[in-house]
């Protein structure tokens, strides 16, 4: 392959690059944010439940606002909501900053910003989602799914650590100061990246004269038309919901998992390779393009997920946790990326934000419920019950193992095998199987200088 064929394959356009530039480092910077405002509220409270509040205060107020925030994005320019919730979310930073400069911040300050950062996330994102569909060509989805893949998986390599090493040196303040420079210079990207683009969204009779939250109202009933019109789209939103769900109920109870038998250093090696297997499996995704056969990609690679969380189930050697972990991510960093192309090809140009905002929400609270879930099963049963003299000890257990730390094991075991059932009925369904290859719906969002998307 010559340099002439590698800048084809790459040419995402300069818009893509500059946004996915300013999404990067405002993943990046968010990122840090939270683990040190999570490191900080434990340090000065001693409460695991006061740190588990942190991240529920930063997770839960979107399930509220993202159907509105859909609705808004479909009817707004998306450069102008990333930009407003970018300097929003700066000036929150500036609050806080000015609290911890007059050692005025408490725990309360930080969980108010965080419901604040949510929701202002809340809207931010499905206006991101759907901006991508406007400056990439389709045949291109996938592989800017997986740059962005990619992006994720370095922040949570890299920001963790440097954040780590921040506030060791310098404290919070150095952290917030840094994220408000991130933000900033993340909007001035956002803002070059539409300089050539125009929104103009799908015409529809007489919603140039509706009142603007008729319209956003609108939008989120043609979102839910969407899904109740077309039974394999609905398939899909199940499949996705459920399988993220899963992802993060490994990630979560992984910690536990580990900490339970080995050290804390330990569990920091087997998220490293996690990461490193999400920035494989990305990169991987990159240099293969657009895959034929999106959906039985994805159903290959899901049940390569399933089988290494059950694994990790059942094994309990250092080297195997990292090199299923580095499976795991990888396997999901590739469906990940496949079923993000196929939303981008198949959702209708006049709802993208609206649809992403709901599969956004249904994510977030099926995710936090199976979470919770997951919680109370390892705790009040299948720990006990493979306790030494647990219910379990001599018919799981001996297959499983019996002591601190099964229960979770079996958490895992059962998770990854529910799961498997998902991608099986995907490969096995041939509607689904192909789902890639039907009709896309087409594009509305047009370039304000040429009909083609490539020519941004």
């Amino acid at each position: 392959m010559n340099l002439k064929d590698i800048h084809r394959r790459f040419d995402l356009g300069r818009s893509f690059y500059f946004l996915w530039c300013g999404e990067s480092m405002a993943v990046v910077g968010t990122t840090m944010m939270g683990f040190a405002l999570g490191v900080w509220v434990y340090s000065h409270t001693g409460s695991a439940v006061a740190f588990t509040n942190v991240i529920l205060a930063a997770t839960l107020p979107a399930i509220i606002f993202l159907p509105l925030a859909g609705g808004l994005a479909d009817r707004i320019s998306h450069r102008v909501i990333i930009v407003c919730c970018d300097v929003s979310l700066a000036l929150l930073l500036l609050g806080i900053m000015a609290l911890l400069w007059l050692d005025r911040l408490e725990p309360l300050h930080l969980y108010i910003f965080n419901c604040l950062a949510s929701i202002v996330a809340a809207f931010r994102k499905p206006a991101y989602q759907a901006a991508v569909n406007t400056i990439v060509a389709p045949e291109k989805f996938t592989r800017a799914s997986g740059l962005i893949s990619i992006s994720k998986n370095v922040s949570a390599l890299v920001a963790p650590q440097l954040a780590g090493i921040i506030m060791a040196k310098a404290g919070l303040v150095m952290i917030l100061g840094l994220n408000v420079v991130t933000f900033c210079s993340g909007t001035l990207l956002v803002i070059k990246a539409f300089s050539h683009v125009r929104f103009a969204p799908e015409p529809r009779h007489g919603v140039g004269k509706e009142p603007v939250l008729r319209s956003v109202l609108d939008n989120i009933a043609s979102a839910l038309k969407f899904f109740s019109v077309g039974h394999l789209m609905a398939w899909l939103l199940v499949y996705t919901v459920v399988r993220n769900a899963l992802l993060s109920l490994a990630t979560v109870m992984m910690t536990p998992l580990v900490l339970s038998t080995m050290s804390s250093q330990m569990l920091g090696m087997a998220y490293t390779w996690s990461a490193l297997g999400g920035l494989f499996g990305a990169g991987l995704l990159v240099l293969i393009g657009h895959p034929r056969k999106l959906m039985a990609l994805v159903g290959v690679a899901d049940l390569l997920l399933a089988a290494c969380v059950v694994s990790l189930g059942v094994v309990s050697h250092p080297v195997a946790y990292c090199a299923l972990a580095f499976f795991a991510i990888s396997a999901a960093c590739v469906a990940d990326a496949c079923v993000s192309s196929l939303w981008m090809h198949k959702i209708p140009g006049g709802n993208r934000a609206s649809v992403f905002a709901l599969i956004n929400m249904l994510t977030i609270a099926a995710t936090s419920l199976v979470i919770f879930v997951g919680g109370l099963l390892v705790d009040h049963w299948f720990q006990p019950a493979l306790a030494p003299d647990g219910r379990y000890a001599d018919s799981i257990g001996l297959w499983l193992g019996v002591g601190a730390g099964r229960g979770v094991g079996l958490l895992f075991v059962v998770a990854g095998g529910l799961f498997a059932l998902l991608p099986l009925g995907v490969l096995l369904y041939g509607p689904m199987r192909r789902l890639a290859e039907t009709q896309p719906q087409p594009q509305t969002i047009q370039a304000s200088d040429s009909p083609s998307v490539n020519a941004l």
